[in-house]
C-alpha cells in the first residue's frame, strides 16, 4: 500500500479527516522549502502537497501565482523539485503529493 492510501486508511479507521498542508517548491528557497516540509510534519500534516512553479498558473488565486513567481524568479525547474523531493525522502517518509499542471509532465516526460 502506498504512503497516501496508507494515511487516508488509517484517518477513516479513527474517523478523522486529513490535514494536508501546502508549500511552493523553491518560495523563497529549496533550503527554506526542506524546512517547512519538516515543520509542517512535525506540526501534525498528514500529507504535504508541493506545488510545482509554473509560468502561467491561471488556475490558481494570486498567492500561489505569487509564490510561483518568485520560485521561478528563482531558477527553479521540475528538475529542481524532483532533486528537492529526493532530499526530503533523506528525513521524512510523509506522503507528497504535486500540484502541477498536465504541460509540465509533458515537457518533463
Amino acid at each position: 500500500m502506498n504512503r497516501i492510501d496508507a494515511v487516508f486508511k488509517r484517518l477513516k479507521q479513527e474517523q478523522k479527516t486529513a490535514f494536508i498542508g501546502f508549500l511552493t517548491a523553491g518560495d523563497p528557497d529549496i533550503p527554506t522549502c526542506m524546512e517547512c516540509v519538516k515543520q509542517l510534519e512535525q506540526n501534525g500534516c498528514d500529507i504535504i502537497e508541493i506545488g510545482i512553479p509554473f509560468s502561467d498558473p491561471i488556475a490558481e488565486g494570486p498567492v500561489i501565482q505569487e509564490e510561483s513567481l518568485r520560485a521561478l524568479q528563482n531558477d527553479i525547474t521540475t528538475e529542481t523539485v524532483m532533486r528537492m523531493v529526493s532530499n526530503i525522502r533523506e528525513f521524512s517518509q510523509i506522503p507528497l503529493v504535486f500540484l502541477l499542471y498536465y504541460n509540465q509532465i509533458f515537457k518533463y516526460g
